[in-house]
Formats: C-alpha cells, sequence, structure tokens
C-alpha cells in the first residue's frame, strides 16, 4: 500500500495547500464511546499523530513528527496501548460493506 502526501493545487495563479493526507485512521470503540487514532501528513517533513476522542474532540492530541517511519512506529505503540486497554480495533470499511472487528 503506497503512502498519499499532502499537495497543492494551482487556484488563479496562486497555490494553496490541501488538506493534510490521513493515513491509518484506525477507530477503536470500549462500551459507548468510540476514538480515532491516524497520522496526517502534511507535507513529505510534517506527519501528525492524532488521537480524537468522538465524545470530546476538543481533547484531542496530536504529536508531531518530521520522519513518516517515526510517526508509523508511535501510532503502532498507541494501538496497542488502546487494544491492552480493553478497546476494540474497528475496521475502517468502503460503504456498503458491513463492519468488522480485528
Amino acid at each position: 500500500m503506497g503512502m498519499a502526501t499532502a499537495m497543492r493545487t494551482r487556484t488563479a495563479g496562486r497555490q494553496r495547500p490541501l488538506e493534510p493526507a490521513r493515513i491509518l485512521p484506525w477507530i477503536f470503540v470500549k462500551g459507548t464511546k468510540a476514538l480515532t487514532c491516524e497520522i496526517r501528513m502534511n507535507d513529505a517533513r510534517s506527519h501528525d499523530v492524532c488521537v480524537v476522542p468522538h465524545w470530546d474532540v476538543s481533547c484531542a492530541a496530536v504529536q508531531r513528527f518530521d520522519r513518516a517511519a517515526h510517526a508509523l512506529w508511535r501510532h503502532a505503540e498507541i494501538a496497542r496501548r488502546f487494544q491492552d486497554d480493553g478497546w476494540t480495533l474497528v475496521r475502517p470499511r468502503p460503504a456498503g460493506y458491513p463492519q468488522t472487528a480485528l
């Protein structure tokens, strides 16, 4: 699976940044709560690992890394801790497919 990067588009002769590319948007559930752990690639040198609780997005945590490998490692570490604490990873799915747990 390839990695996407945020790119720039030209609008009326000027460049503007696109939204960061979302990588590995994993959703975890526990009881009635859900949260997302994902990587947002801002550009080739800036990668944010984000944990967003769905019940209170104002409590989101973001860590910035200058290397994709470090962001991937941190994402995996956080995901393992959630699973160890009883959270269930829900596989992102295309529209129309049933949701399954990993």
